[in-house]
């Protein structure tokens, strides 16, 4: 029933818009570009994790 809900809740927030002249499109893609910048961060801390992480491993093979 909450699914019901959110669908009502989403079409008469468009509804509204519509009738207003808005277009939503603009936060749209600026939601988008915040989410795609927040997973390129989460990747690139994940990435410099294992670098250090196999660096490290390496390191130790090599020492006498």
């Amino acid at each position: 029933m909450e699914d019901f809900s959110f669908w009502a809740d989403w079409l008469r927030f468009q509804v509204r818009a519509r009738v207003a002249g808005r277009d939503e499109a603009g936060f749209t893609a600026v939601e988008w570009l915040v989410i795609a910048m927040g997973v390129i961060a989460i990747a690139g801390v994940a990435v410099a994790a294992v670098q250090a992480y196999v660096t490290g491993q390496a390191n130790k093979l090599s020492a006498p």
